[in-house]
């Protein structure tokens, strides 16, 4: 259940912190005051899409906090997303919202996306508003109601028919690629085999090209490398005359390490100036590994710039280096093995979809004879509900279609009504009104309540279309569902107020120039003169009042009885 919720900066509502009680909590106030606020707030800390305009007017950012106790139920659900609540069951989850659009989500002190978010508000709060009351106008939506009373594990034909049908979806979008034209397909091997050919004959190595470059920059230079090798050779190391630095540096250092012998504290000099004679000999060594290949080149100068020619032909057609060009050759080899192996595969793709296929019919059937089953016993508890709801007449039932297999399987299934007795059922979108409607739905919710996984149910205007003997009787259900789960409940009917076990206001007030949304707690007495305000309006007389604590009473009597 939802214990707290707090809120910063959402809308009109600069600060709130509300703590909910367990059973039946609800929410009134004058239109405009703020509820479609508080379920905005709700809905954003759910993970739903929000716009940034919800943020205050001067705020940076909006910020939504809830604390759930949950059931040990829900723990284990949680926990296959990852998400672990403390060792008393409660779960802290926020959500930051900032004028930029960026989100800071968080759930048991992880930060998590808010598509994690949503999947984890799912298994918190199930809100029911307007929409629902259209889904159950729209027959294709009609399936999924009656399939949330059927899945109930994992494990269930239900899920092996997802995975089954999803599988079988790729294996025919696969089956569809591999179908192609035959003089298409040829003419694919023959671009392929020439394109692999050309890269595999020219027998590239990666960074051949700067090798070349640098070569070619040899070749062209060839005399003044041989030259300046030549010379430098001389000035350093080999001198016919024996005048050379090598040999200057030489006859200095054997001086400095007599020096040294002599205890002129010069072993330091001496050390370095060996050193230093090492190096001139690798120095001289490379000159001369230089000299060699300029006076030796593998290749001429043709050779190299045919060589140069060739790899800029085959980037401009296969990528912008060697490495792209051989990786554009593995990928063709792998390309022309498809095409060329795609009749065996689709042999294979083909006994695949047949498989599948066949099992996908197997499931679908069984669901069927599940969902024929769980219709009977919801049309009895719909209608008894109905029946409740003040529409003793009417006779919900569920009218099954068999049809071409699709990601519900073989079944159209469609609610129908029969308004009055007498009257042939017909559907919904047909007949009903709205205050029949919510009452459809709320039945619904009402036989189905046991296996939502959500401990908090929160009912945003239940009370569209309804009034009097009907209103009532809404809220006695609604208070029904709250003794199995924590029940949250917009409305603007005394009726339904009256036999709350928490009411809330919220009001509206002008602050230092500024508009904010308060969500208060009312006492006994409160709630008397809120109910009050609900029945008369603003002309509140000593009767309304004697009428809201007589209505709260006979609430209080039916709850002990």
């Amino acid at each position: 259940m939802l214990f707290n919720l707090s809120i910063e900066n959402v809308a009109l509502i600069k600060k709130a912190d509300v703590n909910f009680g367990t059973g039946f909590n609800v929410l009134t106030g004058e239109t405009g005051a703020g509820k479609s606020i508080l379920i905005g707030s709700v809905n954003m800390l759910l993970g739903e899409r929000i716009g940034r305009d919800i943020i205050r007017n001067g705020e940076n950012y909006a910020y939504v906090e809830g604390l759930f106790y949950l059931t040990p139920e829900t723990v284990k659900l949680l926990e296959t997303l990852d998400v672990t609540a403390d060792e008393e069951g409660c779960l802290i989850v926020s959500r930051r919202l900032f004028l930029d659009g960026k989100n800071i989500c968080k759930a048991g002190g992880k930060t998590v996306p808010v598509s994690k978010l949503r999947e984890i508000g799912q298994c918190l709060i199930n809100v029911h508003g307007q929409h629902d009351n259209q889904a159950l106008l729209n027959s294709a939506s009609h399936v999924s109601f009656l399939d949330a009373s059927v899945r109930d594990s994992e494990k269930d034909t239900f899920h092996e028919f997802d995975k089954v049908y999803a599988a079988l979806g790729e294996a025919e979008k696969e089956r569809s690629a591999l179908d192609i034209d035959e003089t298409e397909r040829l003419r694919r091997i023959d671009v392929l085999n020439y394109e692999i050919n050309e890269i595999n004959e020219a027998a590239l190595c990666p960074g051949e090209e700067e090798e070349l470059k640098a070569t070619r920059s040899m070749v062209k230079n060839k005399e003044t490398i041989q030259e300046n090798c030549s010379l430098a050779l001389d000035m350093l190391y080999e001198n016919s005359e024996g005048v050379c630095a090598y040999n200057f540096l030489s006859q200095a250092q054997r001086a400095v390490e007599a020096c040294a012998q002599s205890g002129a504290g010069m072993d330091d000099v001496s050390e370095k100036m060996a050193e230093f004679l090492y190096g001139l000999e690798d120095i001289v060594g490379t000159i001369h590994e230089k000299l060699e290949q300029a006076g030796t080149g593998e290749f001429s100068l043709d050779e190299i710039e045919e060589r140069l020619d060739l790899i800029y032909r085959l980037k401009r057609k296969y990528g912008n280096s060697e490495e792209e060009i051989l990786e554009y050759g593995q990928r063709a080899e792998a390309e022309l093995e498809t095409i060329q192996t795609s009749e065996t595969r689709k042999t294979e793709m083909e006994e695949t979809i047949k498989k599948l296929l066949a099992k996908a019919n197997e499931l679908a059937k069984t669901n069927r004879g599940k969902r024929q089953k769980a219709a009977k016993i919801i049309e009895t508890k719909i209608n008894a509900e109905l029946s409740e709801l003040n529409m003793e007449g009417a006779k919900f039932s569920v009218h099954f279609e068999p049809c071409a297999l699709c990601k519900n399987g073989m079944d159209k299934v469609e609610f129908l009504l029969s308004a009055n007795q007498g009257e042939p059922p017909k559907p919904l979108a047909k007949i009903v009104s709205g205050g029949e409607l919510s009452r459809i739905m709320l039945a619904l919710k009402n036989v189905l309540v046991a296996g939502d996984a959500a401990g908090t149910l929160i009912f945003d205007e239940i009370d569209s279309g309804i009034s009097g003997r009907a209103a009532g009787k809404v809220g006695i259900k609604l208070r029904e569902i709250s003794e199995k789960k924590q029940v949250l409940c917009v409305t603007h009917l005394p009726q339904i107020a009256s036999l709350s076990e928490h009411h809330f206001k919220i009001s509206k007030l002008q602050e230092n120039n500024r508009t904010n949304t308060t969500i208060q707690l009312l006492n006994q007495q409160e709630k008397i003169s809120e109910i009050a305000l609900m029945i008369g309006g603003d002309n509140v007389t000593e009767t309304t009042v004697a009428q809201a604590a007589e209505m709260i009473r006979k609430g209080k009597q039916g709850e002990e009885k």
